[in-house]
């Protein structure tokens, strides 16, 4: 709980925050349209239709594996009395290497060439040699002093290089085992094995929505060889919920995520899932369905989604009868280039299908737009020495002229000047630092910084936003928007646990060890600056959006997560100059469940 979940505005999921983007552009030409009074246009405009967070968000790449490193055969002894026989090598071959040339084990052999040395030297020697194979990664390797009489000073050390000669699946998690099988089966032959190779597709194992692998080795039947049995669960189902009040005044600051779904039912691996985002009343609703699932050995995943979502704005909006839809669909693909528990990089890509309009009383059209967007971006991360981990990733955007796409000019565009064959440029990269842990508490620095770069004047859905719960908190997200942007977030985290009882862990039985330490908790303190630039003519051309507060964390169980805020916020007036001042305070509250 180190660590706060990044909510991400990928084009999935986060495509339904676009929908009420138009509402910010739009709204205020609508009320002038309809002769509302001075009062209600010093309003500020509403927000622009939040998505619901991602479930797994695709700008942060899989977590850093938990798979434990296996160990591999005990390093060779001298036996007894090796101390008291001497020898003077003048020649020592390693037999069986195909790994390293014989320069890269001359440093350690020549030390030993034309000295009289105790014979255990030539098993420390083996010793050396075999711990260079496994610092390499090699786990399996074997290195021995075999049987041989030494009458001429030449002396031979076998190297065995350990393989996987066989996998074996053990549970009964059903067609999806197939899958397993044939990402392990790479594993097969590789000789000699090495641990990167293990880890990469004993993690994609894991990623198989809802399995869990243990792997254990065991000895194979010819010399070198070994067998992993991996032994899978699955959780054929998952629930979650999450509600928070961060959102708009306009659409209800309640704001509730419901999803569900199915995981690995075919032997591809696959995941059927289904959101209803909602302000728990008819302002703003939003439903998608998306259809997952991965072709061949190497952990290439597709992923298919489709949406639709409304938006009915309270007073003062609805009194133009505001009517805002939006619908969504798109193709999203992934591909692990680097999988392992200390760094992983991965390749994305994704064509997204955005519709969205708007109509007031009377049905009049006030606004329509078509974008057609196709989307590549690197995602990575690295668990470094330091304990910390830091993830990166840029992503590039661009509108394309296709299946009946808005054109720059056309009159129902709700932004003026808008480009929809825009291309823009995001980046963003985070770390989380450890600083100071015991058994009592840990003490970390998470720090996040982001930006967006256009030359192009963008459709509403493609700027930047600012505000939610990650990156401007105070603000309600989409309250700044930008056609470029930067945006950088600190925070200071203290974790530990308010005990239950006076019960010790080492005292306690083994099925309540785990938790006899108590609740856990997350006191931390932020800092969040935001800055956007708008380059349409009649936009204000720069806002700044800062803010600071401190908040609490706690997961109840394994099921809940329970989260207070209070946030102080400096700019005030980022509505604009004719709107109301905002509350120098906030204060926001966040469950999340998950079953």
């Amino acid at each position: 709980m180190s660590q706060r979940t990044s909510l991400s505005d990928g084009p999935a999921l986060g495509c339904l925050r676009t929908l009420a983007t138009l509402v910010v552009f739009v709204a205020t030409y609508a009320l002038a349209v309809f002769g509302l009074s001075s009062a209600v246009l010093a309003q500020a405009p509403p927000p622009v239709l939040q998505a619901p967070p991602q479930l797994t968000p695709p700008t942060r790449p899989p977590e850093p594996g938990t798979i434990p490193a296996p160990s591999g055969p005990a390093a060779p002894t001298a036996p007894p009395g090796a101390q008291s026989v001497t020898l003077t090598p003048v020649d020592i071959q390693v037999e069986g290497n195909t790994i390293y040339t014989h320069g890269e084990l001359d440093a350690l052999v020549r030390p030993l060439i034309g000295r009289q040395v105790p014979a255990s030297e030539i098993f420390k020697l083996a010793e050396a040699i075999q711990r260079k194979y496994r610092d390499d990664g090699y786990f399996l390797a074997t290195v021995t002093v075999p049987q041989q009489r030494v009458a001429d000073g030449r002396l031979r050390l076998m190297v065995t290089e350990g393989y996987i000669s066989n996998v074996l699946i053990e549970g009964d998690v059903g067609p999806v085992s197939e899958k397993a099988k044939e990402y392990l089966d790479n594993l097969v032959g590789k000789k000699p094995i090495n641990i990167s190779d293990l880890e990469r597709y004993l993690l994609l194992t894991e990623d198989l929505p809802g399995v869990k692998v243990k792997a254990v080795m065991r000895p194979g039947r010819e010399p070198g060889s070994s067998e992993l049995i991996a032994q899978l669960q699955r959780e054929w189902w998952d629930l979650f919920n999450q509600t928070d009040n961060r959102g708009s005044n306009f659409t209800g600051p309640v704001q509730s995520l419901f999803a569900g779904g199915i995981n690995s039912f075919t032997s591809m691996g696959d995941r059927l899932e289904l959101s209803y985002f909602t302000t728990l009343d008819t302002e703003n609703n939003f439903l998608q369905g998306a259809y997952s699932g991965y072709i061949g050995s190497e952990g290439f995943r597709f992923r298919l989604y489709g949406g639709y979502g409304r938006i009915r704005p309270g007073d003062p909006i609805s009194q133009t009868g505001y009517f805002g839809q939006v619908t969504i669909a798109g193709l999203q693909l992934y591909h692990p280039i680097i999988r392992s528990r200390r760094v992983n990089v991965a390749l994305n890509g994704s064509f997204d299908y955005y519709r969205s309009i708007v109509d007031v009383t009377g049905n009049i059209r006030l606004s329509a737009v078509d974008l057609r967007s196709v989307r590549g971006w690197i995602d990575a991360s690295y668990r470094d020495p330091f304990n910390g981990v830091t993830y990166g990733n840029i992503r590039f955007s661009k509108g394309v002229n296709v299946l009946g796409a808005s054109k720059a000019g056309d009159q129902l565009l709700p932004r003026q000047g808008a480009d929809p064959n825009y291309f823009k440029v995001n980046a963003e990269v985070s770390r989380l630092q450890g600083l100071y842990s015991d058994d009592d508490f840990a003490l970390n620095l998470f720090v996040t910084g982001a930006a967006q770069i256009s030359d192009n004047i963008l459709p509403p859905s493609e700027k930047f936003f600012l505000g939610g719960e990650r990156l401007g908190r105070g603000y309600y997200a989409g309250q700044v928007t930008g056609d470029r942007a930067i945006a950088a977030s600190i925070e200071l985290q203290l974790s530990f646990a308010v005990p239950y009882s006076d019960v010790q862990p080492s005292s306690a039985p083994s099925s309540v060890a785990g938790r006899v330490r108590g609740l856990p908790l997350q006191l931390y303190a932020f800092y969040d600056y935001g800055k956007a630039w708008n380059l349409a003519t009649f936009e204000t051309p720069t806002i700044v959006a800062r803010s600071y507060g401190f908040g609490v964390r706690a997961n109840v169980g394994d099921t809940l997560t329970v989260e207070a805020e209070a946030v102080r916020r400096i700019d005030l007036a980022v509505d604009g100059a004719a709107a109301p001042r905002l509350n120098p305070w906030g204060a926001y509250f966040r469950a999340t469940t998950r079953f």
